[in-house]
């Protein structure tokens, strides 16, 4: 991770808000539905955590991690992404680059994802992709965080 005033203000555990992908007409598809849940982590050590799912996911017939029926193992998957790794700071470009080293979608491990950070004076983080199609039309991924306001462990 870079040693930068950027980086400083990354760090720590951000709750999403939003998760959207804005295309070049206005327009927006919400991926995982209304109210995604999600939290993304960057720490000191320069590794981050990604996890973000649909608001309200069907539960498994029994608790277990094989307990669902193949129906619904697949909602699960569909409905959640998560991905970590290690994390740098680009100052000029205000950018992150995060690079995938475990992923649920395993097409993505050794990919880097750049994202764009937008910070706002309100504990809010943005953070963008660049431009990609889906079909004819040009999107970007949108997600914006509040930092988790931290409180004491309960012991």
């Amino acid at each position: 991770m870079s040693n930068n005033a950027l980086a400083q203000q990354l760090q720590g555990t951000w709750t999403l808000q939003a998760f959207t992908l804005d295309n070049n007409a206005g327009g927006q598809i919400a991926p995982m539905g209304p109210n995604p849940i999600g939290y993304v982590t960057y720490g000191s050590d320069g590794w981050m955590s990604f996890q973000i799912s649909a608001a309200q996911r069907q539960p498994y017939d029994a608790p277990t991690q094989d307990g669902g029926s193949t129906d619904q193992t697949l909602a699960a998957a569909r409905s959640f992404l998560a991905y970590a790794g290690p994390y740098t700071v680009n100052e000029a470009q205000g950018a992150v680059v995060q690079q995938v080293a475990q992923c649920l979608i395993p097409n993505w491990v050794g990919d880097a994802h750049t994202r764009y950070i937008t910070l706002d004076d309100n504990q809010g983080l943005m953070l963008t992709s660049d431009p990609f199609p889906i079909g004819e039309v040009m999107h970007k991924v949108v997600l914006r965080f509040r930092r988790r306001e931290v409180t004491p462990l309960m012991h």
